[in-house]
C-alpha cells in the first residue's frame, strides 16, 4: 500500500494537539508517516508573551521543547521555515528543503493586522513572537536609560510615554505588565515615577469587548487607579517616529507604540490560493477541510462559522479542539470512516492585569482577583499537560513562580536559592541509615514475633504523658487490638524507607513515608525534630538524583508513562533525520 505522508505545519497548541491526536489514531499504521514542521525547536506560548515583554518571566519562560512533547510518538519533528507551496505537486518549500505530503494540516497561526494605517507597521512594536517580546523588553529598558540622561523635560516625557494600541486581551495584559514594571524601572533608572505615562488607545467604545460589562468596569477601574489613561472611540489614523495621531486630532508624543489592535491569518497561508474569509483566514467547513481536497486548517488561520454564524475565536481552546477535529477527519478519510463535525466547547476567558490582578469569565461565572488568577494558572497548566504531560506542568510552575523576575516574595527568594544536590544526598544516605538501623533493632527485639511492643504500659508504647487524648483514643480502639499487624507494618516500613533512601530509589515516596512516620512519632511524644527537618530537606531537593537510582529510573518511568498514555510504542517514525540532509529530501518529496 502507498505510504501516506501527513504533514502538520505549525507547532503551537493547535498543531501540537493535532500531531498528538494523529499519532494516537495512526499509532499502529505502518503505512502512515507523520511530520510536524515548525520554524523553531520550541513551542512558544504566545498568550504569555506580555510576561516576557514586561520582564515578569525570563524570555525562555514561554518556550517548551517540541521534541519532548513528541517523545514516544511516531511524529517526526522538522525544524524549518516554509516559504512557499506547490499544491500541484503537493510540496512545501522551506529554507532547508522541500517536503511532499498527501495530507496537509495548516496550523500556522496568525500575524498582526495593520489596517493600512500610515506609518503603523514601520513605527510600532508588535507582540506576536518570542523575538517581538524580547525587542519590546529591551526597548523599554533603553527608554528609561535615555530618560535618566535626558535634561529636556519634553523629550523626557516623550521617552517615558508608553502607548498600547488596542484594548483587547493582549493589549490590556501588556499594559497590566507595564503598570507593575514601571515601579522597578523608575527606581533603577533614577526616574520619578510620576513622569511615566501609560496609555491605552482603543477604536471601539470599550476595552475587552468580549467580557461582561461588570468585568470591563472592574478592569478599567483597576487600570485607571494605577494612572493608566484609557482612550476609547479613538482610532489611530497615523503613526510617526515620535508620535501617535488619533482621529480626534490629538497627538500623543511617544517613542513607544505597542500595536495589538488586530490579527489576520498567516501570510504564508495566503500563498496557497485557497478560499479565504475575514482578514485572510482560510475558509473551512465543519470538518476543518479547506477548498482543496486533502488540506485542512485549524486555529487562528482557519475561518469557520457555525450554524449560528458565529466565527471561531482565536483562542488556545478553539485551536486545540479544531486540531483534534481535523486530525480525526484525516484519519476518517484514510480509513473510510464517517467524519465528525467540529463542536466547540469553550469554557471562557481569563485576562491578567499584571502578576497581581486578574479577571475571568469562566462557565458563566465572573471572577476577579486571586480566584481569577488561580483559574488562569490552572487553565495554562491544563493546556500544557495535554500537550506535554507533567514535565511541561513542572516547567510552567518553575518558570512562573520560582524563576520569575518581578515581585518575588521573601520566601520565594530564599526557597529558590540552589546548591549542589550532592550535599543533600549525603543527608539522604545518613537518614536512610538511621531508618534502617531503627528497623533492624525492632526486628532483633521481637517486633515481628509478638504483639506486645505497642500495647499500653510497654516501654515501646506510643502513648506517653503528653500524648493528645484523640491520639490515645485512636490507638486504643484501632491499633492495640491489632498490635502485631501494626508492629510488622512499622518495622517493614522503616526497613523499606531506609533501603530506598540509601539507594536513592523512589526518594520522594520514601521521604513522604519518613515524614508520615515522624509526624506520628512526634504526636506520641517520641519523635525527633532533627530527623523531621532532614526529611523536609531531602523531600524537596531532588536528592535521589545524586548518587541514586532515581537519576536513571525516574526518566525511564516518565518515558514509559508517556508511551502508555500515547497508546504503546510507536511502529516507527518517518525515515527523515530531523529534517536534514539527502535522506530527508528523498523520503519526503512527493
Amino acid at each position: 500500500m502507498h505510504t501516506k505522508k501527513i504533514v502538520v505545519l505549525g507547532g503551537g497548541f493547535g498543531g501540537l494537539t493535532a500531531a498528538l491526536t494523529l499519532n494516537k489514531l495512526f499509532k499502529k499504521h505502518k503505512e502512515v508517516e507523520l511530520y510536524l514542521i515548525n520554524r523553531s525547536k520550541d513551542q512558544v506560548y504566545l498568550t504569555q508573551l506580555h510576561e516576557v515583554a514586561g520582564k515578569r518571566i525570563k524570555p525562555e519562560g514561554v518556550c517548551y521543547p517540541l521534541d519532548i512533547a513528541l517523545e514516544e510518538t511516531k511524529v517526526e519533528l522538522i525544524v524549518d521555515e516554509i516559504k512557499d507551496f506547490d499544491l500541484q505537486n503537493k510540496k512545501l518549500i522551506g529554507k532547508k528543503g522541500e517536503y511532499g505530503f498527501d495530507y496537509l494540516l495548516l496550523a500556522c497561526g496568525s500575524e498582526p493586522e495593520f489596517f493600512n494605517i500610515p506609518g503603523m507597521q514601520e513605527n510600532s512594536f508588535t507582540l506576536w513572537s518570542y523575538e517581538d517580546a524580547v525587542k519590546i523588553r529591551q526597548h523599554i529598558e533603553e527608554m528609561f536609560e535615555k530618560a535618566k540622561r535626558e535634561k529636556d523635560i519634553e523629550k523626557r516625557k516623550e521617552l517615558l510615554t508608553f502607548v498600547v494600541g488596542g484594548g483587547g486581551f493582549t493589549g490590556i495584559e501588556m499594559i497590566g505588565e507595564l503598570v507593575e514594571w514601571v515601579d522597578e524601572l523608575a527606581k533603577k533608572g533614577e526616574v520619578n515615577k510620576e513622569e511615566v505615562s501609560l496609555v491605552v488607545v482603543e477604536a471601539l467604545p470599550k476595552i475587552l469587548p468580549n467580557l461582561d460589562d461588570s468585568l470591563i468596569n472592574v478592569s478599567k477601574n483597576y487600570l485607571e487607579k494605577h494612572k493608566v489613561r484609557i482612550l476609547t472611540n479613538s482610532p489611530i489614523v497615523k503613526v510617526e517616529e515620535d508620535k501617535v495621531i488619533l482621529k480626534s486630532g490629538e497627538e500623543i508624543r511617544t517613542r513607544t507604540l505597542i500595536w495589538t489592535g488586530g490579527v489576520r491569518g498567516s501570510s504564508i497561508a495566503s500563498k496557497l490560493g485557497l478560499a479565504t474569509g475575514g482578514r485572510g483566514r482560510i475558509v473551512v467547513n465543519e470538518y476543518m477541510e479547506t477548498s482543496e481536497k486533502g488540506i485542512y486548517a485549524i486555529g487562528d488561520v482557519a475561518f469557520y462559522t457555525d450554524e449560528k454564524k458565529s466565527v471561531m475565536p482565536a483562542l488556545v481552546e478553539s485551536a486545540m479542539q479544531s486540531g483534534e477535529c481535523a486530525a480525526y477527519n484525516i484519519y476518517a478519510d484514510i480509513t473510510g470512516k464517517s467524519k465528525k463535525p467540529l463542536k466547540l466547547n469553550l469554557h471562557g476567558n481569563m485576562v491578567s492585569l499584571g502578576d497581581r490582578y486578574c479577571v475571568a469569565q469562566v462557565m458563566g461565572r465572573k471572577l476577579t482577583g486571586f480566584p481569577a488568577k488561580f483559574i488562569k494558572h490552572a487553565a495554562d497548566m491544563h493546556y500544557l499537560y495535554l500537550v506535554g504531560g507533567l514535565g511541561f506542568v513542572k516547567e510552567y510552575f518553575k518558570k512562573q513562580f520560582v524563576e520569575k523576575l518581578r515581585d518575588r516574595s521573601f520566601i520565594i527568594d530564599n526557597v529558590s536559592v540552589t546548591t549542589s544536590v550532592f550535599w543533600v544526598a549525603i543527608l539522604r544516605i545518613y537518614l536512610g541509615y538511621r531508618w534502617l538501623l531503627s528497623g533492624l533493632e525492632k526486628v532483633h527485639s521481637g517486633w515481628l514475633a509478638e504483639g506486645t511492643k505497642l500495647v499500653a504500659g510497654a516501654s515501646t508504647s506510643p502513648i506517653g504523658p503528653n500524648t493528645p487524648e484523640w491520639y490515645v483514643h485512636f490507638m486504643e480502639k484501632f491499633v492495640f487490638p491489632h498490635a502485631l499487624f501494626f508492629q510488622t507494618l512499622i518495622t517493614l516500613s522503616e526497613l523499606a524507607i531506609g533501603i530506598c533512601l540509601i539507594l536513592g530509589l523512589f526518594t520522594t515516596l520514601a521521604s513522604l513515608g519518613s515524614l508520615f512516620m515522624l509526624i506520628n512519632f512526634m504526636i506520641s511524644g517520641s519523635g525527633d525534630m532533627w530527623f523531621f527537618m532532614v526529611t523536609i530537606a531531602v523531600l524537596f531537593s531532588g536528592a535521589g538524583h545524586s548518587f541514586g537510582i532515581d537519576r536513571y529510573l525516574i526518566p525511564a518511568l516518565i518515558k514509559f508513562g508517556k508511551r502508555i498514555l500515547r497508546g504503546g510504542r510507536p511502529v516507527s517514525k518517518g525515515t527523515l533525520n530531523g529534517g536534514q540532509g539527502k535522506g530527508f529530501q528523498s523520503t519526503l518529496n512527493g
